[in-house]
């Protein structure tokens, strides 16, 4: 009875030793594995937490709010307008030889119920400023749309620019209406070259309009005051 004890403790004891031994090495192995897997990884310089704390501060801090100045915004949308323009094709000067020719043919035909032209009573009409002047020299009905035929001439010393949605065109009733410009410069040199273009009008909005007014000032210094009234409106 007493030698079946002592080999049974014989064997727990061994079996314990085993068992430590085997956990011994397995805890040496895994310490030189996790150790090998480390190198090279080195402990930050700073704590990121305080990173990304200064950038939440920063950024939850409320910025004033400052409006663009109107004339700014003007200024780059005609430049970007006139950019736009330049890199497009010109036509030749021939082909505005051509154009102004028959221009000036079709103003010289007679009147028809499609076409009808204004030559008498107070036109034409001239304003003169700052060295600047506009004429309108007639008022033509064509296709649904009242045509004012104007001149431009800069005598003074210096290039005038011109932004045509400041030009104003109103009724005799005070009313101010909707006009596109053909032909006329974005620049106006100061050569005393004389330039010829259309300021047109839709016929639709001119009922019982008897007379127009129009007002051209410089951009952007806006300094020119080119106002004609009392143009008469042919129907």
């Amino acid at each position: 009875m007493a030698i079946s004890i002592n080999s049974t403790i014989k064997w727990t004891i061994f079996l314990l030793l085993i068992m430590s031994g085997v956990g011994t090495a397995s805890a040496y192995l895994a310490y030189q594995t996790g150790r090998e897997a480390l190198q090279g990884v080195n402990q930050p310089t700073s704590n990121p937490a305080k990173k990304l704390t200064k950038v939440k501060k920063s950024s939850t801090q409320p910025t004033e709010f400052e409006p663009i100045d109107e004339k700014t915004i003007l200024i780059k949308v005609y430049d970007h307008i006139h950019a736009e323009e330049k890199k497009s094709d010109s036509k030749s000067s021939s082909e505005k030889a051509k154009d102004k020719k028959s221009q000036e043919t079709s103003q010289n035909k007679p009147d028809s119920s499609e076409s009808k032209t204004v030559s008498v009573g107070n036109l034409p009409l001239k304003v003169q400023d700052g060295g600047v002047m506009l004429e309108v020299t007639e008022s033509n009905n064509q296709g649904g749309n009242v045509l004012l035929n104007v001149n431009l001439k800069n005598q003074g010393n210096q290039t005038v620019k011109f932004l045509y949605s400041f030009l104003e065109v109103k009724d005799n009733q005070g009313r101010s209406l909707s006009a596109i410009t053909e032909g006329l410069p974005d620049e106006l040199p100061a050569n005393n070259e004389r330039f010829t273009g259309t300021i047109k009008i839709p016929s639709a909005l001119m009922n019982e309009v008897e007379s127009l007014s129009i007002n051209l000032t410089d951009y952007p210094d806006q300094k020119l005051n080119l106002k004609l009234a009392k143009i008469p409106v042919i129907r």
